[in-house]
């Protein structure tokens, strides 16, 4: 994202927000990107450059980058963070956008509808579905246990070691071990170490063991890049979406929305991955049986988790056919 423009805010909330601007063709929709775990604003690269005709704001979130990382998971609320992307609409001028998202930022990029529907006319969800919200979280052992009933196996293993007291210390001491867990190129994968309790931890202590790396990954300047990010902010920000999650913070900021208010009333475009063993299309099915997502359309991609990186040529052309089916001036 060289030729885009950074800027910084500073939000209501009182936290600081890198992110990127690109302005395109003024008469179509601006998308604004929102990455995941644990990438920043540059997962976007090899998508963004293929829709710069499109008005674009690419922010590094909460815990990542040049933008604040509190370590208080309170902070990670989806009210707060749509709080504070209204805060860069605001900023930039934008009364609507098309709400695109990755893993978490998937869950955020839905969660800004929720909360401000009012400022989005259209979602794209990468890899994680529409999730439809409970005021009754499941603990991460009931939800464990719940894949292993559904699936034969616990999708949330990994979460067991990110939310324990000494997760952030082994990661950025294992930095690069971690990077090979997140990249790795056999097809089960993901499955292997991120599905299984245990297997993540014993994978960054186990230097014995080799995985061949997916094709971008192999690239020394990306790699790199993680290497360096990583070293420097280390892991306490980024774990705490994941402590958030079963503190019974995101619970609470959707507590007072009705029923009604849940029904996703734009139009949806769910891009899922065939070897994702984790954000699975079924964790959308209570949403489409329940009537919450009337103007829904799914894709399945063949590709792992980390689809932007892995596949953003395809990505990028899916997107724009949505846009230009759906949003076309």
């Amino acid at each position: 994202m060289e030729s885009f423009q950074r800027k910084t805010i500073t939000t209501t909330r009182g936290f600081t927000y890198s992110y990127y601007v690109s302005t395109g063709n003024t008469t179509r929709p601006t998308l604004l990107l929102l990455h995941g775990f644990p990438d920043d604003a540059h997962l976007w690269d090899g998508i963004a450059k293929q829709l710069t005709q499109y008005n674009l704001i690419i922010p590094d979130l909460l815990g990542y980058s040049n933008t604040s990382k509190p370590t208080d998971p309170a902070a990670y609320s989806s009210a707060g963070h749509s709080n504070d992307l209204v805060d860069i609409l605001d900023t930039e001028h934008v009364e609507k956008v098309i709400s695109v998202g990755h893993d978490w930022g998937s869950f955020i990029a839905q969660r800004l509808y929720l909360h401000h529907p009012t400022r989005v006319e259209g979602l794209i969800l990468l890899a994680l579905g529409y999730i439809l919200p409970s005021t009754n979280q499941p603990t991460l052992e009931e939800a464990n246990a719940m894949f292993e009933k559904l699936w034969g196996y616990p999708a949330h293993a990994y979460q067991e070691f990110f939310i324990s007291d000494d997760a952030p210390a082994l990661l950025r001491a294992n930095i690069d071990r971690f990077y090979h867990a997140i990249h790795g190129a056999p097809r089960d994968w993901t499955k292997q170490i991120w599905c299984q309790r245990g297997e993540m931890r014993k994978w960054l202590s186990d230097k014995d063991r080799k995985v061949e790396l997916r094709g971008y990954a192999q690239d020394p300047a990306f790699r790199q890049r993680f290497l360096e990010r990583f070293q420097r902010d280390g892991f306490e920000a980024p774990l705490c979406y994941y402590k958030a999650m079963y503190s019974g913070v995101n619970s609470d900021s959707i507590k007072d929305l009705d029923k009604d208010r849940l029904i996703v009333r734009v139009p949806t475009y769910y891009i899922a991955c065939t070897r994702d063993p984790v954000c699975r299309p079924e964790l959308s099915i209570p949403a489409k049986q329940g009537g919450f997502l009337p103007d829904w359309e799914e894709t399945i991609v063949d590709s792992g988790h980390w689809v932007p990186f892995e596949k953003p040529e395809e990505v990028a052309e899916l997107m724009s056919s949505f846009l230009q089916k759906r949003f076309s001036a």
